[in-house]
């Protein structure tokens, strides 16, 4: 993440903490984030060198109108200002993290074999949230490539139990005896 991407969404984060509007800024910056993936015209438009900021700015300000915030519209019109309407999603991520922090939630994301129950997603986010005393969003996705066992990727940690994981530790370890 560019430091570029993380001073703004600092400063967007302190402006949504005065005005205690953290969450619903959160939520308007995964919207608009969303429809921006989702529509590749749009994505065109506000990359489009040609086109100025003054008409970018007309464009979201007319798509969004009453739809979002005052300090979230005038966030996007500075991006847009200064040319930075592409760091908005690496912008919206950070400001997740840091509402997250505050709030004491984690994201994890959890891998396995198999399709987990949801009482076993909920021991494995209170298991882990324990560890890291942080309560634990959790989003679980399947990779049958795994064999087994399990994989827990929370910030920057990655905790792999699997069973490809475990073979490829193995296989590494006999490697080094051999030399």
């Amino acid at each position: 993440m560019s430091a570029v991407a993380k001073r703004y969404a600092r400063a967007l984060f302190e402006v949504a903490s005065e005005h205690k509007s953290i969450d619903a800024t959160e939520q308007e910056l995964a919207e608009i984030t969303a429809i921006i993936k989702d529509n590749a015209d749009l994505r065109k438009l506000l990359t489009h060198p040609k086109i100025s900021a003054d008409e970018k700015k007309q464009l979201m300000n007319s798509l969004f109108a009453g739809k979002i915030s005052e300090t979230t519209n005038k966030f996007i019109n500075l991006l847009i200002e200064r040319g930075r309407e592409n760091d908005l999603t690496e912008m919206a991520n950070y400001f997740t993290e840091l509402s997250n922090e505050v709030r004491g939630i984690a994201d994890a994301t959890v891998i396995t074999a198999k399709p987990l129950t949801q009482e076993e997603v909920n021991q494995l986010a209170e298991s882990f949230g324990r560890k890291l005393n942080k309560t634990l969003r959790v989003k679980a996705e399947i990779d049958p490539s795994i064999i087994g066992g399990i994989i827990v990727r929370i910030g920057d940690r990655l905790y792999d139990g699997s069973m490809k994981g475990k073979l490829a530790r193995f296989t590494q370890q006999i490697k080094q005896s051999q030399v």
